[in-house]
């Protein structure tokens, strides 16, 4: 009995998407989900044509061959009419449901959808290259769609991400724009780059929005747009809307009459570490807030005093004031310079640990900068620990100082310093700082404030200067690198100026 020779690749094409649910991708990009008879394979001219359809589209390719071929995934060379170069199809079996592929398979949905909206609403343009993968070397996220885009002689590049993603990766959108942006650039210096057009959901552009006001405006166009996957809308942000600011600076005094109402609360705490405890009131909390090298232990409110570390706070009695002792004399140990890095306290909230050095030595970092006139968030931004410290300062002849501190490697560390400096500013060139209470007896600089961007030397994110080159020119940058073990004590490595 002979054995029976391969199917041919029709029969094999065929046989691969009837076995079950396909999805479908052409050069990177997902294009749908193919959950039934959904096909049809047609002889014309001598060539096999694949027709695909979904509820949304059809899709029709001309097959050259079977590039590759398993029980999961079947790669087609494509020919796309009226296209110069061949394509590759994907066809690949659905993969589980979980977590992680219901982001991954909405991410690919998105790349489609941004596909279709930018083709209605830049109908006249080419676009090229759209991806969702992620490419760690380069600093492209898998959380936003990107692509480039031909209008004339102009090119734009594109970013945008779905209403899944947190507010988190849409407050860091603009960087990752940014460093897309840069990134063609170089490959295509030949092109004459127009700018970078940004999409985020509705509610979610205030941050970008807010940042763009600081951007130099003469180095790149934004133009940010309002997004309803849903509706399949797209609405440009007015440029009016464009560098507001949602901040408000609380009086001085609260900060001293919160501490003096919570005092006799705390007296005897005081007394297990006579000057070595931080006493701090938290921006947007009317309590004093204990720490040991920035991490919080104990705190009063309305008198009432409760301790422990973390999400669940005890109210301190008599019966467990010793569970009290014991927690310090811990921190003592194990949150110190010689402490061990494998310690959770030790490792807890480093930037808030660096946040106390600086306010305890600030001429280590700047000596034109002195003790009495350094501030913690001041005005406060929104959205309680941002994984940075904000520290406002001004030097002894009145120049402002915003200084932003990072204890490790983030990429978005400019556009946080940005955040914390278009506050400032607002406020500053409306002579508020002065009537809230804040530099008494010091004349400020009418000038911007400076900005300090400070973390261990190692740390500064590789995108960090390329991304401060895009801020406007009055904000005047310095990074400032710190040694490695600043936890010993805080000596500077290197100072840079942008400029």
């Amino acid at each position: 009995m002979s054995r029976r020779e391969p199917a041919n690749p029709r029969e094999r094409i065929e046989a691969f998407l009837a076995a079950g649910p396909r999805e479908v991708s052409e050069d990177g990009e997902f294009l749908f989900e193919l959950t039934g008879p959904s096909f049809r394979l047609e002889e014309a001219g001598g060539k096999l044509l694949l027709h695909l359809w979904s509820l949304e589209r059809t899709w029709v390719r001309r097959v050259a061959g079977i590039l590759e071929e398993s029980p999961e995934k079947l790669v087609l060379g494509v020919e796309r009419f009226g296209a110069a170069k061949p394509g590759r199809l994907i066809l690949a079996a659905r993969r589980r449901a979980g977590a992680g592929r219901g982001r991954e398979a909405a991410r690919r949905a998105y790349g489609a959808w941004l596909r279709r909206l930018l083709a209605r609403e830049f109908s006249g343009a080419r676009l090229e290259g759209l991806s969702t993968a992620a490419d760690l070397k380069r600093s492209f996220s898998a959380l936003y769609t990107r692509a480039c885009l031909r209008e004339g002689k102009h090119w734009w590049t594109v970013a945008g991400m779905n209403a899944g993603e947190g507010a988190a990766a849409a407050d860091a959108a603009l960087a990752f724009a940014l460093i897309w942006l840069s990134w063609n650039r170089e490959r295509h210096p030949e092109r004459d780059w127009a700018g970078l057009r940004l999409f985020l959901p509705a509610g979610r552009t205030q941050t970008t929005a807010g940042r763009l006001g600081g951007l130099a405006r003469e180095r790149l166009r934004v133009e940010l747009f309002s997004t309803d996957e849903e509706e399949f809308v797209s609405t440009r942000v007015d440029e009016r809307d464009l560098g507001n600011l949602d901040t408000h600076l609380v009086p001085a005094r609260l900060v001293e009459d919160i501490r003096a109402a919570e005092s006799s609360g705390v007296e005897r705490l005081r007394a297990l570490a006579p000057g070595e405890i931080e006493e701090v009131v938290p921006a947007g909390r009317r309590e004093l807030s204990l720490r040991w090298r920035g991490l919080e232990f104990a705190r009063s409110a309305a008198g009432r005093v409760s301790f422990g570390v973390g999400a669940r706070p005890q109210a301190l009695t008599r019966d467990n004031f010793g569970q009290l002792e014991t927690l310090l004399a811990r921190l003592r140990r194990e949150r110190a310079p010689q402490g061990s890095p494998r310690s959770p306290l030790y490792r807890a909230q480093p930037e808030r640990w660096l946040e106390g050095l600086a306010l305890e030595a600030p001429q280590a970092i700047d000596p034109r900068l002195a003790p009495e006139r350094l501030y913690r968030q001041v005005p406060a931004l929104a959205g309680g620990e941002r994984g940075v410290a904000d520290l406002l300062g001004a030097t002894r002849d009145g120049q402002l100082v915003v200084i932003e501190l990072k204890a490790s490697a983030d990429l978005n560390l400019p556009f946080q310093g940005l955040d914390y400096w278009l506050r400032v500013r607002w406020h500053h060139e409306r002579g508020e700082l002065g009537r809230f209470g804040y530099f008494p007896g010091l004349a400020l600089k009418a000038a911007p404030p400076e900005l300090l961007l400070v973390a261990p030397a190692l740390q500064f994110h590789p995108t960090t200067e390329a991304l401060v080159e895009y801020l406007a020119p009055e904000v005047r940058v310095t990074l400032v690198g710190l040694n490695e073990d600043w936890r010993r004590g805080l000596k500077v490595v290197f100072r840079r100026s942008r400029g």
